[in-house]
């Protein structure tokens, strides 16, 4: 019964206790950083593309809700050795990222974010991707139709489009759950979650997968996910994975399909000489977004 009190405690609270950001014990040398509309200063890391292999596009990463970026890249840095450039970033009070945690200000920060990519796209006109995890698809979708942009592909993984029912469903999972999941229904709030405007979004190329064994996030709500998708879409039931884990080295199979999808997500692209792209990106950082 203490975690009732502790979520009474949080009502009103922009939905912190869904939050468990990590802060990083030592600055990375390589950080930059984007002043966002959150107004707090994000951290952000570009991990460049191996210069022996074709370069294919860039991959931007909407992490969970816990952690921090240089804990969850393991999703996606990766792709570097495949030809992308990945960025990876933190959302407000994850990592070295300054104010609070909260969903105003994730979605915020992750309007800024596709901001800083449209600005990335012009000056690289490289095909451009989304990755997106658990509680990143709700922040990303939700921004996203808010302010659209256009992408190449987005890859929605282990994800859910309500903070109020995967509340309620992991409250559920508890001792005497049927008692007391209803309190998040009082404590939590939508505000700033995708699940009315999932249908919205404009036609793009997205793939959802889910583990079958998601005991974290139920399989049903990437299922809801992929029916409310427009446009060329692919659902992956995967099966032998836990939540938000099916991206990682311990599937290289899941790897190999998910860069197989990218690049025909994008088949008539003319893959640029990778030096000359890896230039362009590193030495693209907007410091400050208009907000």
């Amino acid at each position: 019964m203490g975690l009732i009190v502790i979520l009474f405690f949080t009502q009103g609270c922009a939905n912190t206790a869904f939050f468990a950001p990590s802060k990083a014990q030592n600055l990375n040398p390589d950080i930059r950083w984007i002043e966002s509309g959150s107004g707090n200063r994000i951290a952000h890391l570009w991990i460049p593309a191996e210069e022996d292999i074709q370069h294919r596009g860039f991959v931007v990463h909407f992490h969970g809700n816990s952690g921090h970026m240089e804990q969850t890249q393991e999703k996606v840095d990766w792709l570097a050795k495949h030809g992308y450039d990945v960025m990876v970033f933190d959302y407000s009070g994850f990592g070295h990222s300054t104010g609070s945690v909260g969903d105003k200000s994730a979605y915020l920060d992750a309007i800024s974010i596709l901001k800083h990519i449209e600005e990335l796209q012009t000056n690289t006109q490289l095909p451009t991707f989304t990755v997106a995890t658990s509680t990143g698809g709700n922040i990303f979708l939700r921004a996203l139709a808010d302010n659209p942009i256009n992408l190449d592909g987005i890859i929605i993984d282990s994800s859910f489009t309500s903070y109020v029912d995967e509340a309620k469903f992991v409250l559920d999972k508890g001792m005497f759950g049927e008692l007391y999941s209803w309190v998040a229904h009082f404590v939590m709030r939508d505000n700033y979650a995708a699940k009315e405007i999932v249908a919205t979004l404009p036609e793009m190329q997205s793939l959802v997968i889910h583990c079958e064994s998601d005991n974290i996030v139920p399989i049903a709500s990437g299922e809801e996910i992929y029916q409310q998708l427009a446009g060329n879409k692919d659902f992956w039931r995967l099966d032998s994975c836990n939540h938000a884990r099916a991206m990682t080295n311990a599937f290289p199979d899941n790897q190999k399909r998910i860069v197989n999808w990218l690049e025909q997500a994008t088949p008539l692209f003319e893959a640029a000489d990778p030096s000359t792209v890896s230039f362009q990106v590193a030495n693209t950082n907007l410091p400050t977004l208009s907000k």
